[in-house]
């Protein structure tokens, strides 16, 4: 096991632009990230704990459709509210390519001012997934989050997220599940 010391949080933000790059095809997909051990960060090992709960979309508060060649390109702004291990209110930023087959991948940043085992603070949580239409009225999707960020209480909080979740194709509002390990950087 590799161990991190200089900057706190570079262990994630490394993990987090793997994600991304050079994934065009699939921008969720992680080659080498093992988030089933703890962390060690400066030669000390912090315990992960089991993170569960439900992101709910309750309003769009911007969005922006153009067409770019064949696809649709989404930027959209919602807010909405966070349940489970961590709990509270979120803003997201989404850039979501639709293609003409219905399939769909999404990217963005929500920031959530939450409360998590009773610590309060602000959370940074970067990501993407991929989907697709399942009918005129619903799609589905699946991807990842990494907590890139925290302040307050929540200060060194980290950890990845998988999310899972629906579109309703009518309001454009997402529902998505998320289960995963966190852990206070020492």
């Amino acid at each position: 096991m590799k161990t991190f010391t200089g900057r706190p949080g570079a262990a994630i933000s490394i993990a987090a632009a793997a994600m991304f790059i050079g994934c065009d095809r699939d921008p969720v997909r992680a080659e080498r990230a093992d988030v089933t051990r703890p962390a060690v960060i400066g030669g000390t090992a912090s315990v992960q704990t089991a993170a569960s709960g439900t992101f709910t979309q309750t309003a769009i508060t911007s969005l922006d459709v153009e067409t770019r060649g064949p696809n649709t390109v989404l930027q959209q702004t919602a807010v909405g509210t966070l349940t489970g291990t961590l709990a509270g209110q979120f803003s997201d930023k989404l850039q979501v390519v639709i293609h003409p087959n219905g399939k769909f991948n999404a990217h963005g940043t929500i920031t959530c001012v939450c409360t998590v085992d009773g610590k309060q603070g602000v959370l940074e949580l970067v990501g993407g997934d991929t989907g697709e239409l399942v009918s005129p009225t619903l799609a589905v999707f699946a991807g990842r989050l990494v907590i890139n960020g925290a302040t307050g209480a929540l200060s060194g909080l980290r950890g990845v997220l998988q999310i899972d979740g629906t579109v309703n194709v009518t309001t454009g509002l997402a529902t998505y599940s998320y289960t995963g390990n966190i852990h206070f950087e020492p």
